[in-house]
């Protein structure tokens, strides 16, 4: 039997991580005051359908200790835990969405239980349910039996009708602490005799983001020989490493981007997952930028460096050179787009011929005269010129940009975001941004479009001295 199944919770006071639910249904339970329909909502493997199964049993149990545990001893507890008690029904709406299901779920429910106290239908992924489907259960939620209880569970509560809502006691389980996690897997790598590094345990409660169900199904993976080592789970798992990370970053931020591409090639060469490794960089980043605001310091270099990468990442599945969008990234991240950008929005700009015996900041105006033009009248009117695109995508997209200059016939516009920028340099999306500027000021104007620099934040040594280097760099990738 699989661990995360052999150590499932089977009372409240082994929910781990979930306190605020277990106290609020413990004095349901103890004041007799549970509702018919609860909704479960949170992500995948915080403990939803075992909180539903453990709520089941204590309300079909026969002898409860201290009035809330189930004693798991009783014939509805040992049915339940065998899978053989007939009111209890569990229904996954993945593969049974349909009407005709909550037709019969409604039909079937008029009938009195016949083992227990109660009849209690658990809907796992119930936002899988049609339309159709949920009017059908919304029926039998409004007019439920007395003797009939609901435990929807979801990992997606915004896909769930408002109907459906209403009518039901809604609790949010939360992501896991890592704390509890690396507690928890203690005690089970404890109870099958499984010798482990700290640090092992560590990592893995952050690889499974506070999943347990996942964090337990690391531990079982990574096992072998009854020993869980550090190292075994960067191999296994495709883990880069701090120590190629702090590399990488290094590269960055001497802008050596030979030094840096020739680590994605060696981190592609050596097998290891490229998607991993960027988000071990990200994780990093984040760690670096939450460092800088502790220290209040400008983090504005970092954020974009996050940008960059997150935006790398995506195009990861895609690309048909794996490591292409990381080597793009790494040449963005070293500030070499500012010069191959420069020239690409002014060329798409395509101004008049006129435009090019423009003085500096002497405009031509749509009477062939000149008008005088300040940046600083264009920056009063700033939101005027945005209110004046009227395609949304186009005004969000300028809305980036920041004028910064206006020379030699051109304003210019800095942008934070390349992919923003190379929206606005399209021939056809500045046509309309300079229909905006012509009803404000009765001018024509050369859009010159650039990236703003960036200047990055030098690496936060660690406070203390740990006893292991190795362990050192991981909390820093890791956040602990």
């Amino acid at each position: 039997m699989s661990l995360y199944l052999k150590y499932r919770p089977q009372n409240l006071k082994t929910i781990v991580g979930q306190d605020h639910i277990v106290t609020t249904l413990r004095n349901a339970l103890v004041h007799n005051a549970l509702t018919h329909a609860y909704l479960f909502s949170g992500p995948r493997g915080t403990g939803k359908t075992s909180f539903a199964r453990i709520l089941a049993k204590a309300i079909n149990c026969k002898n409860l200790v201290d009035g809330v545990e189930p004693c798991n001893t009783c014939e509805s507890c040992t049915s339940i835990l065998a899978g053989r008690m007939v009111d209890l029904i569990e229904i996954d709406a993945a593969s049974n969405r349909g009407i005709d299901e909550m037709r019969e779920l409604k039909e079937k429910i008029q009938f009195s239980p016949t083992q227990g106290k109660a009849k209690v239908y658990i809907i796992d992924e119930v936002h899988m349910l049609t339309k159709e489907a949920f009017n059908a259960l919304l029926k039998t939620l409004e007019e439920p039996p007395a003797h009939a209880f609901f435990i929807l569970a979801t990992t997606e509560v915004h896909k769930i009708p408002e109907t459906i809502l209403s009518r039901c006691q809604q609790f949010s389980f939360r992501r896991i602490g890592e704390e509890d996690i690396v507690q928890r897997l203690g005690e089970i790598a404890h109870a099958e005799g499984i010798q482990t590094e700290p640090d092992a345990l560590t990592l893995i409660a952050r690889i499974s983001n506070g999943g347990l169900r996942d964090a337990i199904g690391l531990l079982e993976q990574m096992t072998i020989d009854k020993a869980i080592l550090y190292k075994d789970v960067i191999d296994h798992l495709g883990i880069t490493g701090p120590i190629l990370t702090q590399a990488f970053y290094q590269a960055l931020l001497n802008k050596d981007a030979r030094t840096a591409i020739e680590l994605i090639g060696q981190v592609n060469g050596m097998g290891q997952n490229l998607a991993q490794f960027t988000r071990e960089m990200i994780a990093f980043l984040r760690e670096q930028m939450l460092v800088g605001l502790n220290a209040k310091r400008d983090v504005g270099s970092l954020v974009r460096l996050i940008e960059i990468f997150s935006e790398a990442k995506l195009l990861l599945s895609q690309a048909a050179i794996p490591q292409l969008p990381l080597e793009i990234a790494v040449i963005k991240a070293c500030g070499f787009e500012i010069e191959l950008s420069k020239a690409k929005p002014e060329k798409a700009a395509e101004a008049p011929a006129k435009a090019e015996k423009m003085t500096e900041k002497r405009l031509e105006t749509s009477d062939g005269s000149y008008k005088e033009l300040t940046l600083e009248e264009v920056r009063q009117n700033w939101k005027q010129i945005l209110d004046k695109i009227e395609t949304p995508f186009i005004r969000m997209s300028f809305m980036d940009g920041e004028p910064i200059s206006l020379e030699k016939g051109g304003l210019r516009i800095a942008f934070k975001s390349n992919t923003l920028m190379e929206k606005v340099a399209n021939t056809m999306n500045q046509s309309e941004i300079h229909k905006a500027f012509n009803q404000i000021f009765n001018t024509k104007v050369i859009l010159k479009l650039e990236l703003k620099k960036v200047t990055l934040e030098p690496m936060v040594a660690p406070k203390k001295e740990e006893s292991s280097a190795v362990v050192d760099m991981a909390k820093e990738v890791f956040g602990g």
